[in-house]
């Protein structure tokens, strides 16, 4: 039994990049730069889709996410077609496919942006000329450094280095290489092409060989089957040819691609390409048991600390600035520290304790090195070194850490409000309305005998976003005892902080370490967890018609006692992972 489709939706395929021989025939008042994460697609049109030849692909009675084979009819799966590498990506997959000297002159376009996560933008942006021609000019230096020293490549097509230097090896190029490098089986018509590349080079070479391989792999590395992810799902119709109400289900090998950058952010490998053909992602325990394996390369460790460094707005540490006169320890290597102290958290829990994710937001514990010791008031670590410590009193978790504290507030002053939506969407997944308009957006200074949650109180107390202050100040005004960088402060504008506060629908607090302990007992920051992770890997916000299927994956979350590992397990057997609707 297949799925079947809620309702139809139509769209355009969103194609932008074509290159020639090988192209595809709340009130928010002081919260700047707050992003609607939501995204639109068909921003550009084909005549038609990529084709994939892949083969192995097999039809099942169980659907995905179903070992009974009754599917849930309730899980609605997004739209297919394709999503264009982002930047972390593109280096990842060059950086596999010929190494580490390759990837280190790669120039990939910077990623757009649209929310909180980059992924969000890959289904809507078109490339624009300047990235085409980054796109163009990094296939070149890379296939160059390629072939300077084609060690690398020599793994995949051994006749690069070994010989034989004739057009049988130009074409196990084009046909080994451009199956790892497209992520699926090239056409005959494909091979033949890239083969006449690669001989006319050869021809401009006087006749040496190399210059074919560098002119192959130029054109592979630029063309969309390499700078997007095709997912298109398998072919439907009825028996008589006509179209179906059923779900497409992505192909072993779309599947595998799916899974790789899902976990690993890199193109799969030769092995689990083989894998996918074989067939061994037909079946609900095939994916699980791929899963948990990439899940053990060291790569995932990056992948987990790139979405929580992308969740917390941690990742921006080493351009935020902060007033110099009023924060001098401020500096580009304590902002670096800043970051680095977060990824460290992250990998020790997930990874190194093999932890529950609750514990990320309620741990009493950190790592320091110098700039960071002196900023909690520890002893120098000495030698450049990082040291496990306790944290100090009043501190717990992700949110008493400074890099969060320091990118949640504004350069001068705190910011309760920024804190608490923070608290509210991020992680809680509650969304507020938008400020009504012409809001002034500019920080609130708390004014002469005042803090700044009495001023903030006293501005917004009768203002239009009253309502909404009430829900996101009441937990941010928990951060208090932190200044802008992070520092343990007792006085804010030399009057005593009063950091108690409110989780609406959960209870009071007072301080960090004690709204921590509420919000690891509140079941939507699970969930919220499940979504955001879904979010910022495949650039789909969830939907409200998505929901069965991810309430079933927080369900096994919490029964694995919030193993985040589990949950991205969890994730990929799941049919909004596995399935797709019809193509935008």
């Amino acid at each position: 039994m297949r799925m079947r489709r809620h309702g139809r939706r139509h769209g355009a395929w969103s194609m932008a990049l074509s290159l020639g021989l090988l192209s595809a025939g709340g009130c928010r008042d002081d919260v700047e730069g707050s992003a609607d994460e939501t995204g639109s697609t068909g921003a550009g049109q084909t005549d038609e889709p990529p084709a994939d030849t892949t083969e192995g692909e097999t039809d099942t009675d169980d659907p995905p996410g179903s070992e009974s084979g009754e599917p849930p009819q309730d899980a609605v799966p997004p739209p297919g077609g394709l999503r264009r590498l982002l930047a972390h990506q593109y280096v990842s997959s060059i950086e596999y496919l010929l190494g580490p000297q390759a990837a280190a002159v790669t120039t990939a376009p910077i990623d757009p942006s649209l929310g909180t996560f980059d992924s969000l933008a890959t289904l809507s942006s078109v490339p624009s000329v300047l990235d085409i021609e980054s796109y163009e000019g990094s296939a070149g230096t890379v296939a160059q450094a390629a072939v300077e020293d084609p060690t690398r490549l020599g793994q995949f097509v051994p006749c690069v280095v070994d010989g034989p230097f004739d057009d049988s090896c130009y074409e196990r190029l084009a046909r080994d290489f451009g199956r790892v490098a497209w992520r699926r089986e090239l056409t005959d018509a494909q091979i033949e092409r890239l083969v006449a590349v690669a001989t006319t080079a050869r021809e401009w070479g006087e006749g040496e060989f190399m210059p074919g391989v560098e002119y192959m792999l130029t054109a592979i590395l630029q063309s969309p089957y390499f700078l997007y992810l095709v997912e298109l799902g398998s072919e439907l119709g009825s028996e008589t040819g006509e179209p179906s109400d059923e779900y497409r289900e992505l192909t072993g090998v779309e599947l595998a691609t799916r899974m790789s950058f899902f976990l690993l952010g890199r193109t799969p490998s030769v092995g689990v390409l083989d894998r996918a053909q074989s067939g061994e992602l037909d079946s609900d325990q095939g994916v699980r048991e791929l899963a948990r394996e990439l899940l053990e390369e060291p790569l995932a460790r990056r992948t987990v600390g790139r979405f929580f460094a992308e969740l917390l707005t941690v990742r921006d540490l080493p351009s935020k600035g902060k007033d110099p006169t009023l924060f001098p320890m401020f500096s580009e290597a304590l902002a670096d520290a800043m970051l680095e102290e977060t990824l460290r958290l992250v990998d020790d829990v997930v990874f190194a304790q093999d932890a529950s994710a609750m514990r990320l937001f309620d741990a009493d514990y950190t790592f320091v090195n110098d700039p960071l010791a002196a900023l909690y008031g520890y002893d120098p670590v000495g030698g450049g070194q990082w040291m496990q410590v306790p944290l100090p009193e009043g501190r717990a978790g992700l949110l008493s850490l400074s890099g969060w504290l320091a990118m949640s507030s504004h350069n001068t002053v705190n910011s309760p409000t920024r804190r608490g939506l923070f608290v509210m969407e991020q992680l809680l997944c509650t969304e507020l309305p938008p400020p009504p308009p012409r809001v002034n957006p500019e920080p609130i200074e708390p004014v002469e005998g005042q803090t700044l949650r009495e001023s903030l109180v006293t501005l917004t107390g009768e203002s239009p976003c009253s309502d909404c202050h009430v829900l996101t100040d009441s937990i941010g005004f928990g951060f208090e005892h932190f200044d802008p960088l992070g520092a343990w402060q007792d006085l804010d504008n030399g009057q005593p902080v009063d950091a108690s506060g409110h989780l609406p629908g959960v209870g009071e607090f007072y301080g960090a370490s004690e709204l921590a302990d509420l919000l690891v007992t509140s079941p939507n920051l699970s969930r919220c967890l499940v979504d955001k992770a879904y979010a910022a890997n495949l650039g789909f916000v969830p939907e409200s018609e998505m929901a069965p299927a991810l309430d079933a994956v927080d369900r096994s979350f919490v029964e694995a006692d919030h193993d985040l590992k589990h949950m991205l397990v969890e994730l990929t057997a799941s049919p909004v992972f596995r399935l797709v609707d019809e193509p935008k």
